[in-house]
């Protein structure tokens, strides 16, 4: 008889930060993967970039782009049970309420969560169909480059507050 492995939510549920295309500036990259890094401490943890999305002409159409970002994404998103885009005109949070949000998803016993930083143009209608939630960021705009290590950042900030951790300084 098989035994089934009994383990914590937080250790047990798949979560991905998918980034479309390739980060350019090493110092984001850096940035990126030392908080992608320091979140596998908290369970499973992937990072993710797609290939970027190259027009064969000069002047790229959003709209195509927008398309073949979708198809790259799909491949992806095969297994994830909840979806979150993130997106300008999403929720915000504190990071405390996000920590209790994060806290809320890991307790409803979903496998796989996915956090998706979109490319220059954002996200085709085939993908935001599919979301379960929009997240932002903040009232400002910031590029779709720089977005993914404050993303990673808070994601690990709101573990080090579920954990009770010192990191977050309430």
């Amino acid at each position: 008889m098989r035994q089934e492995v009994s383990c914590p939510y937080f250790v047990c549920m798949q979560m991905t930060l998918i980034a479309i295309g390739k980060t350019q500036s090493s110092w984001l990259r850096e940035g990126a993967n030392e908080y992608a890094k320091r979140l596998n401490h908290y369970g499973k943890f992937q990072y993710i970039e797609t290939a970027d999305i190259k027009s064969r002409s000069g002047r790229p159409d959003p709209h195509w782009v927008m398309q073949e970002e979708a198809k790259l994404l799909n491949k992806h998103l095969k297994g994830v049970d909840h979806l979150i885009l993130l997106d300008e005109n999403g929720k915000s949070y504190s990071s405390i309420e996000f920590s209790k949000h994060l806290e809320k998803l890991q307790v409803r016993g979903l496998r796989h969560i996915a956090w998706v930083v979109g490319g220059p143009y954002g996200f085709a209608p085939a993908i935001r169909d599919v979301a379960h939630e929009y997240w932002s960021l903040g009232p400002m705009t910031f590029s779709h480059q720089m977005i993914r290590p404050f993303a990673l950042e808070q994601l690990y900030r709101a573990h080090t507050i579920l954990k009770g951790e010192p990191y977050h300084h309430q």
